[in-house]
């Protein structure tokens, strides 16, 4: 049986640090890796990343660099030095991939810690088939996404961020041993929100999902605790 804990990843969405701690706290214990995306890096100013260290969390960097190569491949090297379990990246040029790709392993080499996961965003889960089209791209999520995940790959980064929906191709085309995070995952009993391709954990994970990204059903529940033991023990019974 897999360890629900080392599949799931909590989004802490505040842009209060005294919350995010809060937060936390109350999920030391069914917790074991922590997201921390823009909103709550940019307002707490990245001390989360300390308190998240300070308890031994694994943390996952959620700021999604998309950028000149330059500006990525310094932006991934300062991400490692943070010691950071995972970052993501845009999928975007090949020489800006392969270049983080290049500096995750170089940096963490020299600073002999171990390399971080790099992977990168194919398609936001907040996007349909007609966002896309209205952006002027004429083909679907599920196309669009597994197109670049192809790319992701053949540029040496780690994995990608997808929908769970499509996450069973990507495997297939890309591998077993590429990694998938999947956000836009929510229990059946919880609310869609602002989410428009979302999966149940049970689900994720029998398509192949290798990392599960859950928040506002644990973060805004009224025991997250026990909101996160649930889905954990949803996910080693998939």
């Amino acid at each position: 049986m897999i360890n629900g804990k080392e599949k799931l990843i909590v989004a802490i969405d505040t842009n209060e640090f005294d919350k995010a701690k809060e937060l936390i706290d109350k999920l030391e214990d069914s917790v074991d890796i922590f997201k921390v995306g823009l909103e709550q890096y940019v307002s707490t100013r990245g001390k989360t990343i300390d308190y998240l260290k300070e308890k031994g969390k694994k943390i996952f960097l959620d700021l999604k660099f998309h950028d000149i190569p330059n500006t990525m491949e310094s932006a991934v090297r300062a991400a490692v030095r943070d010691n950071v379990w995972l970052m993501t990246i845009h999928v975007s040029d090949m020489e800006g991939m392969r270049r983080c790709a290049l500096v995750a392993k170089e940096e963490a080499k020299r600073l002999n810690i171990e390399k971080p996961l790099v992977v990168g965003v194919t398609v936001l889960t907040s996007l349909s088939n007609q966002d896309l089209q209205d952006i002027g791209c004429n083909m679907t999520t599920e196309e669009l996404a597994i197109k670049r995940a192809k790319l992701a790959k053949e540029s040496g980064i780690d994995g990608v961020v997808c929908s769970a929906q499509e996450v069973h191709k990507i495997v297939e085309v890309c591998g077993n041993d590429f990694i998938t995070v999947c956000p836009g995952i929510r229990p059946a009993t919880a609310e869609v929100g602002d989410q428009k391709r979302v999966v149940t954990p049970a689900d994720a994970i029998n398509r192949g999902a290798h990392y599960l990204v859950v928040g506002r059903p644990i973060t805004q529940a009224e025991n997250p605790s026990e909101s996160a033991t649930s889905i954990v023990n949803e996910i080693e019974n998939a």
